[in-house]
């Protein structure tokens, strides 16, 4: 315990030496300190461990100056992008062949960019910016569902992880309709 006391001092004492001593006693215990003691050996340490981001050691030679900056990669100002509702698995019943969909993306969309789903594979640009829009023409059946981001230019921006749902449809032909006269 008190080695790692005396480690942990040293250690803090150390970052602004820069240098430290080691030796090791007669019972073959190793010592360390920022004064040199009999038989010790002197450690050089780099400094103090940090962090910094990793760069780029590719260089490309610039085509003009509009390209001298790099393009930022629009998924990347997304973190969050799901749909909330309807939810995987979910059943709705009576829904008269209107989805209410909402996602939850965050942070809010970038200026041009808008909805759209892919709805059993077909996209639909609803062009919705905020965070609910409908689905007409949604049947009885199982669906898979997709949000979308898109650009200004209609191109995919970013996709979210599907849902898939069903949708029911009470039937008046049924006999055992509680409701039917």
């Amino acid at each position: 315990m008190r080695l790692w006391l005396l480690i942990a001092c040293l250690l803090g004492s150390l970052v602004q030496a820069q240098q430290a001593y080691r030796w090791t006693d007669e019972n073959g215990q190793i010592h360390y300190s920022d004064r040199p003691a009999p038989g010790a050996t002197e450690v050089r340490l780099s400094g103090a461990q940090g962090y910094s981001p990793a760069t780029s050691t590719t260089q490309s030679a610039p085509t003009s100056p509009a390209e001298d900056e790099p393009a930022e990669d629009p998924r990347a100002a997304y973190t969050v992008f799901n749909i909330v509702q309807p939810a995987q698995q979910e059943t709705l019943w009576n829904i008269g062949a209107t989805l209410n969909v909402q996602v939850d993306v965050q942070p809010a969309l970038q200026a041009g960019h808008h909805l759209g789903a892919f709805l059993d594979g077909n996209l639909i640009d609803v062009g919705a910016t905020g965070t609910q829009f409908q689905l007409t023409d949604v049947f009885r059946g199982l669906h898979d569902l997709q949000a979308v981001i898109l650009d200004s230019s209609g191109e995919e921006v970013l996709r979210s992880l599907p849902v898939s749902f069903m949708v029911q449809q009470t039937s008046i032909l049924n006999p055992n309709n509680p409701n039917r006269n």
